[in-house]
């Protein structure tokens, strides 16, 4: 670009002016009007009234506007960086402009060989993220550069030549050129425009739906954690209160071998008297070894799963911490104490193995190739975390906040050098649930989309050079022939009938039609896969729906929506006083099925029994779930017999699997809790639980057995 005259100090103050009133647009639309495209990767677009400042004052005027708006990217960003790198930029873009390169062309050049590199070297040294984001970065800088300087060049067209101190060089002495560089503009600009909205459409949505994931799997986790210590703190209450009514000291003990049993979560429990001497405890083998020590080592008054329930006569659950006497690993105390006529007797405990927790976590479908989990108790020690997050049991955890780049609607923490996103639930016993998602599943569908980008940029600048140079061929033909006829023929009337010259715009309309038609088969193309790519999203949404809600193997409902739904039936239930059944099942030997013909035909077994419940009971409305491994629940209406309704389901189930030709004998235990009379009688849990225990009894009187409870 060549300077008017400079003149004298006047035009030089005249530079500055116009330079402050540029940098003060461009300084508002940078703090004001910042467009995030992803965390804190912003598109700035007011280096626009920088570069017209460039075009229109001169290289001062853009100098002193570039000053000013990297001002308001320091407030904004927190970063004098901005200030190299614009002022950088506009020296550079001029300087090659300079020696006639291509303004465009000129700025791709400095981000390619000076701004990009330069960022490389400096962004790591005050940030700390992965090469992935790095990249992704970069490639936004590259594409805002291209971007606010094609919005320059265009703004520049629409100048009032007055305002002009500068003479702005045309880009090509051609009409071919000067077509397919304005053409390429307007592509360029629609097309970055329209490409980083739809990537950024599809960043939220992947965004949301990690939200979502990880969420309902928190949640899930937590109610698993839940109904997980529950199970077990229900089992000491029984066992208590089964202890209390029996007198004879063996059927004491007894009592507690059979509950240790059938509840291998206990690796140990034990009976300790009044003065926290323990009496006895199972495993025997590990009592009689307790026996031999010195008697400080049978000795539980210190701690307060015995004082704690001595003092206020209630159940309790202990924090996580190691055993001793009974073993060292990590164990909960769940401990409920033996009152007699409102007299203290002592105290029955369980010691719940902690790293039983992981087979509840591999339940909640937690994805190991990007998600984890840690589980603390109520003082933040850990009692579960993903192997490949390398916490110790029972060491201490709490996520430190570290400023999030990627996303506001997830903290961000760090743990074996990975930047995690999380989220945390807390359960009735103050344990902490924490699942992760590393970001970078967000981090790559953006790079990857910026990467197509830049490789359609390149495809459209062939095809526009192609088009053009038809485009004007076309339309110089004539206007060659015409000024042939000019040059030679002064005087004489033009040879070219106005017909011809009719023919000739409506060659030009029909060539503007053509490039139009290919700016619009573009768009569509564009359109196309924005559509394509929105299905996809929807039926990925869809499938995760359905992944959430059902179990993958049966088709049936899975524990957490089954519990879901059914709770409010119950709710309504109560309210209607209308009867109702909670039926928990478990298929009887199941272990002897996987063992003895192979895993692949106990999957088949438990899909055979899921067909038949859906058969029998889903079609006569009942809620049909799987709640885990050979265990299925329903909740039915009991306006029916519901004794004579599974009586009949068991019966067809004695011949109904069948598997490669062979019929496999399956028989099954229930637990039925009926509610038909007490309609006030205590939460749905109550009413698992008492399910639950009758399933138990129907095992302990030999399986292939229903145990009916009417309430």
């Amino acid at each position: 670009m060549a300077a008017l005259p400079a003149g004298n100090v006047s035009d030089k103050l005249t530079q500055v002016f116009a330079g402050i009133g540029f940098g003060a647009v461009a300084a508002l639309i940078n703090y004001f009007l910042a467009f995030e495209l992803y965390g804190s990767v912003t598109i700035l677009l007011g280096q626009t009234f920088v570069f017209l400042a460039l075009f229109t004052r001169g290289l001062l005027a853009a100098l002193v506007s570039t000053f000013i708006a990297a001002i308001a990217v320091y407030l904004y960003t927190y970063n004098s960086f901005f200030f190299v790198t614009l002022a950088a930029e506009v020296i550079v873009v001029w300087f090659l402009y300079q020696r006639r390169v291509p303004i465009l062309m000129a700025d791709l050049i400095y981000w390619l060989v000076i701004g990009a590199p330069l960022s490389y070297a400096y962004l790591p040294t005050i940030i700390d993220v992965p090469q992935s984001f790095l990249i992704l970065v970069l490639a936004k800088l590259l594409l805002n550069g291209l971007l606010y300087t094609a919005l320059a060049i265009l703004l520049y067209q629409l100048v009032p030549k007055s305002w002009r101190n500068v003479a702005m060089k045309p880009v090509s002495d051609s009409l071919r050129g000067r077509v397919f560089y304005l053409s390429f503009l307007c592509i360029i600009i629609s097309s970055l425009s329209f490409s980083l909205l739809y990537t950024v459409r599809s960043a939220q949505q992947v965004e949301q739906q990690i939200v979502s994931d990880i969420g309902a799997k928190a949640n899930s986790l937590r109610q698993v954690s839940e109904d997980f210590v529950n199970n077990y703190v229900v089992a000491v209450h029984n066992l208590r209160d089964s202890m209390l009514v029996v007198q004879d000291f063996d059927q004491k003990i007894k009592l507690m071998e059979v509950t240790q049993q059938n509840h291998p979560g206990f690796i140990s429990m034990l009976l300790a008297n009044d003065e926290g001497q323990i009496v006895h405890g199972v495993p025997a083998a590990q009592f009689a070894v307790l026996q031999n020590n010195p008697a400080v080592n049978r000795d539980i008054s210190d701690r307060p799963y015995y004082f704690t329930p001595k003092a206020n006569g209630l159940g309790y659950v202990s924090s996580a911490f190691r055993g001793r006497g009974f073993g060292t690993q990590p164990i909960i105390a769940i401990s409920e104490p033996l009152m007699v006529n409102g007299e203290f007797r002592g105290i029955i405990e369980g010691s719940l193995n902690v790293p039983e927790l992981s087979v509840l976590v591999h339940r909640t479908d937690i994805d190991a190739n990007y998600q984890s989990v840690i589980v603390t108790d109520d003082k933040h020690q850990v009692i579960f975390a993903t192997p490949e997050l390398n916490l110790r049991s029972l060491s201490t955890y709490e996520p430190v906040l570290l400023p999030n780049l990627y996303t506001q609607d997830l903290p961000l923490t760090r743990i074996e050098s990975r930047d995690l996103l999380y989220t945390q639930r807390l359960n009735s016993y103050g344990w902490h649930v924490y699942v992760f998602s590393s970001p970078h599943i967000i981090t790559q569908l953006f790079l990857d989309n910026l990467i197509i980008l830049l490789l359609f940029l390149a495809l459209i600048a062939l095809l526009f050079a192609f088009v053009t140079r038809r485009f004007a061929q076309d339309l110089n033909r004539p206007l060659e022939q015409l000024a042939k006829q000019l040059r030679h023929n002064t005087e004489t009337p033009l040879a070219v009938e106005r017909g011809e010259m009719t023919r000739e715009v409506r060659t030009i309309a029909d060539n503007l039609i053509a490039a139009r038609k290919v700016m619009v088969d573009f768009n569509r193309q564009l359109q196309q896969q924005v559509n394509e790519k929105t299905a996809d999203l929807e039926r990925l949404n869809l499938k995760l729906q359905k992944l959430a809600r059902e179990d993958g193997l049966t088709e049936l409902l899975n524990r957490r929506t089954f519990d879901d739904l059914a709770e409010q039936r119950y709710h309504e239930a109560m309210a209607t006083r209308e009867p109702i059944a909670l039926i928990l099942m478990d298929i009887d030997h199941f272990k002897r099925i996987n063992d003895t013909m192979g895993h692949p035909v106990g999957d088949e077994c438990i899909q055979c029994v899921g067909a038949l419940i859906k058969e029998h009971f889903e079609r006569r409305g009942c809620l049909c779930g799987r709640y885990g491994g050979e265990e299925f629940a329903l909740f039915v209406s009991a306006s029916e017999n519901v004794l004579e309704l599974v009586e009949e389901f068991q019966n067809k189930l004695a011949t109904y699997c069948e598997v490669n030709g062979q019929v496999i004998p399956v028989t099954i235990s229930m637990g039925i809790a009926e509610v038909r009379h007490n309609f006030s009688g205590g939460s749905f849990r109550r009413l698992v639980a008492q399910a639950d225990k009758l399933l138990y009894q129907s095992k302990d009187n030999g399986r292939n057995r229903i145990s009916l409870e009417t309430i």
